[in-house]
């Protein structure tokens, strides 16, 4: 079924540098910059009640998620701000998850005391490698104690929702060296994984130097063993698959992302965030001065881009973001899109999938079998 969840994501692009790995919108922090575009996120917030007034009504946030960049550069007080705004402006559920994006060496005990006063519930720690030499290869800034540290600070400071990350097949990473990242960042006890095969875009450095799955790139066997060891040792350590990416200990997936890959609504704010509503999907200006210039005091506001979603295209992301999770595809949610019976409308995709032993029908739900997982891209195509 539909849900009537309400989300919202806030990006905030700064970072103290940019890692030779990243090819999201992240920008090295700019002291002339920092004010305006605070000044235009917080003015881009005070206006979307009034811009999705009929959307919104009566929907208090179930999620609100801080992403970048690396968000938690900005003193917690600013932070802080941006809850309180959303709070008087939408309401926040009770039980609403409120996540933070960290780099281990950008937080400090009094700083996560502060965020988790101001409401923060859920920290995400990017901690990628636990490796010297692959935090070098990366271009991060961290020290590899330094992850520690910030996971013993943020259970003083009381945040019982503590999400790492992890990137694998790093270059020149043997299967050994993968398996002692996840064992290390297992060892500090999160509540939620995230494992990331790493992506070589061709518009950041590591992409321009090196080619998938060749020397000194691990080979594919050598990935997918990285894969199968991961999946052992979250398993072992009570972190269970939920989506292709993602591990979590009961009741800890993240609700943000879930929310999301069922195709929920949520608004954004911040340069090249992604927003949906009831099937009109959105960007914001993804350069940075154009966003200031529409969203501070007196600007004309407006996205990079606006799309109304056929009942076939949002049906179509359904599947693509489902069949990446555990759960599945609610195909009643396909059902109320298309007003059709989805079993009649896509018979020759299940019963391909089924019978490559991809996905499986469990009640109201297509699931994705290990082998579906390990394939989510290439069965997602089938149901385009």
């Amino acid at each position: 079924m539909l849900s009537s969840e309400l989300a919202l994501y806030i990006h905030l692009p700064f970072c103290a540098r940019r890692c030779a790995y990243c090819d999201f919108h992240a920008l090295p922090f700019s002291r002339s910059l920092a004010q305006p575009l605070w000044a235009a996120i917080i003015g881009h917030l005070r206006r979307l009640p009034a811009i999705y007034a009929e959307q919104t009504a009566g929907r208090p946030l179930s999620s609100i998620y801080i992403g970048g960049g690396t968000p938690s550069i900005w003193p917690a007080a600013k932070l802080g701000q941006l809850l309180e705004e959303a709070a008087q402006l939408f309401g926040v559920a009770g039980d609403a998850e409120i996540s933070l994006e960290a780099n281990p060496g950008s937080v400090s005990l009094g700083k996560l005391k502060s965020l988790a006063a101001a409401g923060f519930n859920r920290l995400s720690l990017g901690v990628q490698s636990f490796s010297p030499h692959s935090l070098a290869l990366l271009g991060r800034s961290q020290r590899p104690g330094q992850a520690a540290s910030s996971v013993n600070w943020a259970r003083q400071a009381g945040f019982a929702n503590l999400s790492l990350d992890v990137i694998y097949a790093l270059p020149e990473q043997s299967l050994t060296q993968a398996r002692q990242d996840v064992a290390e960042a297992l060892r500090l006890q999160p509540e939620h994984l995230s494992l990331y095969q790493l992506t070589l875009s061709p518009a950041t450095p590591l992409g321009r130097r090196y080619q998938p799955y060749q020397p000194p790139m691990p080979d594919e066997d050598t990935v997918l063993a990285m894969e199968e060891e991961a999946l052992h040792l979250c398993g072992a350590a009570g972190l269970l698959q939920y989506e292709v990416s993602n591990f979590a200990r009961p009741g800890f997936a993240c609700r943000h992302n879930s929310s999301t890959w069922r195709g929920g609504d949520y608004l954004a704010l911040g340069p090249g965030a992604h927003g949906h509503l009831q099937g009109v999907r959105w960007a914001n200006h993804y350069d940075l001065p154009r966003y200031i210039q529409a969203w501070q005091p007196g600007g004309a506001g407006g996205q990079e881009t606006l799309e109304q979603l056929n009942a076939a295209q949002r049906a179509a992301e359904l599947f693509m973001l489902g069949l990446r999770t555990v759960k599945g595809v609610d195909l009643r949610t396909v059902e109320d899109i298309i007003k059709r019976p989805v079993l009649t409308q896509y018979e020759a995709a299940i019963a391909s999938a089924c019978q490559q032993g991809w996905v499986k029908l469990a009640g109201h739900y297509l699931r994705p079998t290990p082998l579906g997982l390990k394939m989510a891209d290439r069965l997602a195509l089938g149901f385009v």
